[in-house]
């Protein structure tokens, strides 16, 4: 379930992101909320998860952007913030909508701020919540559809989840 979540994800991203323009309202981060879906699947093992999403980080850099380590990093930070909800609150629907519109906003903040730093980009608070708003609305309902079919899977095939 972990791997076809991921592999999905990771594609309709590449997919998407060719078909999108990106000053659209709907921009994909689905490999971002892979990160949420697939982690009650990890059964609180903690360690493999964080390898699991190290991994997928580098290549999600690998593949998506010039950057090397930048989505590896982001994605570990994402994962502490996913563990610590998680943690906090038991696994359900609305609060793995919360969880990412969170690890969304988390990722275009960081995003933006490393664009900003260190390619020399004048800061705009304007377009910062743009980059969040635009890619709000797709994710969440990304996130709610695979949720739902996951849950539903899971249930029928007796694949044990941490609650």
């Amino acid at each position: 379930m972990i791997i076809l979540i991921s592999i999905i994800s990771f594609f309709l991203d590449g997919i998407l992101s060719h078909y999108i323009l990106p000053n659209s309202l709907f921009l994909p981060l689905f490999t971002v909320v892979a990160l949420v879906l697939i982690y009650p699947y990890f059964n609180n093992n903690n360690y493999r998860y964080f390898k699991y999403i190290a991994l997928l980080g580098l290549l999600y850099d690998i593949s998506y952007l010039d950057t090397l380590f930048l989505n590896f990093f982001i994605f570990i930070i994402i994962g502490f913030i996913v563990g610590l909800f998680n943690y906090l609150l038991s696994n359900n629907l609305y609060v793995n909508v919360l969880i990412t519109a969170t690890v969304i906003v988390l990722y275009r903040i960081i995003n933006y701020l490393f664009v900003v730093l260190f390619k020399n980009l004048p800061f705009s608070l304007f377009d910062l919540f743009k980059n969040i708003y635009s890619s709000l609305l797709l994710n969440i309902i990304y996130c709610v559809i695979v949720y739902v079919l996951t849950e539903m899977y899971s249930n029928k095939k007796k694949i044990l989840r941490s609650k």
